[in-house]
């Protein structure tokens, strides 16, 4: 059985969500200015995985089980991981300046950090109360 949450709130009163949202419109902004060749490719890539991001948190948070929300937050943390490996890409394709890349970089770190901070929580819970990692 799944254990489920006394409550479910509201996705946009959390910060890590407003983050996210910020994140991903500066992600859509850069690559605008991406060669057209990496159109279908880098860009679309990392809009996806901008988006991936809040969308999968606010899922999660909404959703009434731990277990479920533990899910959506680790795809948002791979998500993050990615945007931050076409980052290094970016860079190293001079498609973006170092100081877009620091910012951005540092930007992903706080989201991967609060995201990573409330999947320990939520494993500390299932853990209290016995259920381990959830299917």
């Amino acid at each position: 059985m799944q254990l489920t949450k006394k409550d479910v709130s509201n996705p946009r009163e959390q910060e890590v969500y407003k983050r996210a949202l910020r994140f991903r419109r500066d992600i859509y902004a850069i690559v605008k200015d991406f060669p057209k060749i990496e159109k279908y490719n880098m860009c679309d890539q990392m809009r996806r995985a901008s988006a991936s991001v809040p969308a999968n948190f606010s899922e999660g948070y909404r959703n009434h089980y731990y277990g479920k929300e533990r899910d959506r937050l680790n795809t948002a943390l791979g998500s993050t991981a990615e945007i931050q490996a076409f980052l290094d890409m970016a860079i190293m394709e001079n498609y973006i300046s170092e100081e877009q890349y620091r910012k951005l970089d540092d930007d992903a770190e706080v989201i991967f950090g609060i995201l990573l901070a409330r999947i320990k929580e939520i494993d500390k819970v299932l853990e209290k109360e016995g259920q381990g990692e959830e299917e």
